[in-house]
């Protein structure tokens, strides 16, 4: 089901809202905004795939997510003000960054080799590893525990529940460190995702496919430095 016509306006005041909000009104503001912009790149990423190519809806609802990350990402450091925007302007822009997710999505798939996964055990080198590569699981490790570090103590410890445990947004959002909705945790996932790219860029690594043995170490730096 795809959202009412009248979604641009209610995506703009919600905007504005997040700016005159805080505390528990900013964050239900940010987590119905997260929603909607989710189910708005949603159904332009499916109108695009028509002329683009073939996507799942589990592409779909990947691509969604991502660029849902990095608009929120923008929108929280200032970047973009979609307040600013009419209605025509906020459909062509979404329409757009959407088109754009799809057109990555199928360069990525083009540039993908497959593999059997079985054969590349986590933590391990492949055959034809370079002592390089090998090198570069403990600089993502680092660089990752670095970023997370920055973030409040409530973000990184949903981020390393839904990192390092693989749990769910409504699980997370009854960790007695996190105490929030479902919704709060998916737009304080998106911006914490937003927030880890940007840093992560700044080191000159890419926030996408990690080195052997980077997850591994990650989780060693975990235990040894955060205390549930």
């Amino acid at each position: 089901m795809g959202p009412d016509p009248s979604w641009p306006d209610r995506f703009l005041a919600l905007a504005r809202e997040t700016h005159r909000s805080s505390g528990r009104e900013a964050e239900r503001a940010l987590g119905e905004l997260w929603l909607l912009l989710n189910l708005v790149l949603q159904g332009y990423a499916r109108r695009h795939a028509r002329s683009l190519g073939a996507l799942s809806e589990d592409d779909i609802r990947d691509i969604a997510a991502e660029k849902a990350s990095e608009l929120l990402g923008r929108l929280d450091s200032g970047a973009w003000s979609p307040a600013t925007s009419t209605p025509v302007q906020l459909r062509g822009f979404l329409a757009t960054v959407a088109r754009n997710g799809a057109v990555d999505w199928h360069r990525v798939r083009r540039r993908e080799v497959p593999v059997d996964e079985d054969a590349i055990p986590v933590g391990d080198a492949s055959p034809g590893g370079s002592a390089e590569s090998l090198a570069d699981g403990p600089t993502y490790a680092r660089a990752i525990w670095d970023c997370a570090s920055a973030l409040t103590v409530r973000a990184r410890r949903a981020w390393l529940l839904r990192v390092l445990y693989e749990l769910d947004s409504a699980d997370i959002a009854r960790d007695p460190g996190v105490n929030s909705t479902q919704a709060g945790v998916d737009t304080m996932l998106a911006r914490c995702r937003a927030r880890m790219r940007v840093c992560l860029e700044a080191k000159g690594l890419a926030l996408g496919p990690l080195p052997p043995g980077t997850f591994v170490r990650l989780w060693d730096l975990m235990r040894q430095r955060e205390r549930p």
